[in-house]
């Protein structure tokens, strides 16, 4: 319930809207089938083909997440994500095991062991560009070069 109450609040969903949990998720993370113009830009700044180097197997997607795009493993474990959010929710998890700052990749620049991947993410104009990895290549080498591909391609 505190979800559809912070769905309504945060994006201004109509009354109708809060009855209806497929739509909730839908606004929440920018996705509807029926409408491919719904992907977040972040969806069109990879190809599967292209991330599958960085998590080290064959990936499918993309599919929207809240903030960017996820291509998950097409068997298998693994995904990769690529965020772009406001630098006002940029995020430096210092207390994380593992935290190394990137002071050559952008402003604020951090890696960090995530739930059995590596996450980098960095500050770039007005944007906190996040790239995450996980799978058999997944490794702090290789969640930073994604980052900084994504910084490249990010306008």
């Amino acid at each position: 319930m505190k979800l559809a109450l912070v769905a309504v609040c945060t994006l201004g969903l109509t009354a109708a809207w809060a009855q209806d949990p497929k739509k909730i998720a839908e606004a929440i993370t920018a996705h509807d089938k029926n409408n491919p113009k719904a992907l977040n830009p972040q969806c069109k700044l990879f190809t599967a083909a292209e991330l599958s180097k960085y998590a080290g197997t064959a990936l499918k997607g993309p599919e929207n997440a809240t903030g960017g795009c996820i291509w998950y493993a097409a068997k298998g474990e693994g995904d990769v994500m690529v965020t772009v959010v406001s630098a006002n929710y940029h995020t430096e998890p210092k207390l994380a095991k593992g935290y190394k700052t990137l002071p050559d990749v952008g402003t604020k620049g951090s890696v960090c062991p995530e739930m059995g991947g590596w996450v980098a993410r960095a500050i770039q104009g007005g944007n906190s560009i996040g790239a995450s990895v996980s799978g058999p290549a997944a490794s702090e080498a290789n969640a930073v070069a994604l980052l900084k591909e994504a910084m490249k391609r990010v306008k």
